[in-house]
């Protein structure tokens, strides 16, 4: 079987860098996560029908917070490509160029998406900016200080959420206005749908990954059983707590009002982001990430995906167009008699396909995805 002997080279922006230059497994990977978040995002409009098949509404649910987990844990990944020159040199003008590259990133991204929250209250874009923001303060650390950071990135959550709420009588669930600017942070680093804690785990976790040699298919394994583990032992931490009821054992004879909340911490879902959630949306990226190496790794298969490719080189673009046209759409044309499990499957799937053409023919004339191409004019 061929496979490609491509080395990265660290000068190049991983987000823009050419394709000779690039994994593009991590473009397909990315792919992968906008195809998850327009399932989730539109399942918000598109609601099941009661004749729905149980198996296709559970699929659709598995989506729900691991696909923007992955989204964010590739972007830490590409983030430490970004980085790599730095790594490679050590020198101090190369480390304060990538700084003020993820510095004015982080802002262009942020402005962007609180502009768009008017329009799409589920925005993930201002989150990472906030994102690339803090990286620009730790890409510098050793990775296994990333991965310290990412644990207590997580467990900082726990303490936010057994303290803030009934302490201070914060509804967890609410959605502030950003005109506020104390309801702001809290919405950023809390409350928010993709809070700093514990979300920036996952970005901290990709940064970490990113530093390894991901050309070798050894690594490759390592990343997808990794990525196993976790999802095992999350839902073995799971399966104890709740449904063997050993959550019980907490001791709360002082502190009883918190029992509901340390309930909480041993769920699943995405709000609220718990240890467990953070485990299985990282088991799940390292899946997706290590399945897309590996299939980008031969040359056939590679240039057989190479229209996939093409549309997560430009996922900033297609995540906009995603709400502006695809959201839009749904909620100005699609009957609410005609929703069903079908409708959102079959939108995805024909909103994705045109995603794919679209960036494959744009990749014709141009390098870049439009929205690429204007970040990189304002911030480079």
């Amino acid at each position: 079987m061929a496979t490609t002997t491509v080395t990265s080279d660290p000068i190049f922006s991983e987000i823009t860098a050419p394709a000779a230059a690039r994994l593009e497994g991590i473009d397909f990977a990315r792919a992968m996560a906008f195809l998850g978040m327009m399932m989730v995002n539109f399942h918000i409009y598109i609601h099941n029908a009661d004749t729905d098949p149980a198996w296709m509404t559970q699929l659709a649910s598995l989506f729900s917070g691991r696909a923007a987990a992955t989204f964010v844990f590739i972007a830490g990944v590409g983030t430490a490509l970004l980085t790599a020159r730095w790594r490679r040199t050590r020198d101090v003008a190369d480390r304060r160029a990538a700084r003020l590259s993820l510095l004015k990133r982080g802002l262009f991204l942020f402005i962007v998406g609180v502009s768009f929250r008017a329009q799409w209250p589920y925005d993930i874009l201002h989150f990472y900016g906030v994102f690339l923001g803090l990286a620009a303060l730790v890409f510098t650390l050793h990775a296994r200080w990333q991965i310290a950071l990412a644990i207590a990135t997580t467990l900082g959550f726990v303490a936010l959420y057994l303290f803030l709420p009934p302490a201070f009588g914060i509804d967890y669930w609410e959605s502030p206005s950003f005109h506020e600017p104390g309801a702001a942070l809290r919405d950023v680093f809390f409350t928010g749908h993709h809070p700093a804690f514990p979300w920036f785990a996952y970005f901290l976790t990709g940064l970490a990954v990113g530093q390894i040699d991901l050309h070798k298919s050894s690594n490759h394994w390592k990343l997808l059983i990794g990525g196993i583990v976790l999802i095992a032992l999350a839902k073995a931490i799971k399966f104890a707590a709740l449904d063997l009821n050993y959550i019980k054992l907490v001791p709360v004879e002082d502190w009883g009002y918190a029992l509901p909340y340390i309930a909480d911490l041993f769920g699943s879902s995405a709000y609220p982001p718990t240890p467990i959630y953070v485990m299985f949306g990282l088991g799940v990226g390292f899946i997706v990430l290590s399945l897309s190496l590996m299939l980008c790794a031969s040359d056939a298969r590679r240039k057989f995906v190479q229209p996939v490719i093409y549309a997560g080189q430009m996922a900033l673009t297609l995540y906009l167009a995603h709400v502006f046209i695809g959201v839009t759409g749904i909620e100005w044309f699609l009957p609410r008699e005609m929703e069903s499990i079908f409708w959102l499957y079959g939108i995805v799937i024909a909103f994705f396909i045109a995603s794919v053409i679209f960036a494959t023919i744009w990749r014709r004339y141009h390098t870049r995805g439009p929205v690429e191409w204007a970040m990189r004019r304002l911030v480079d």
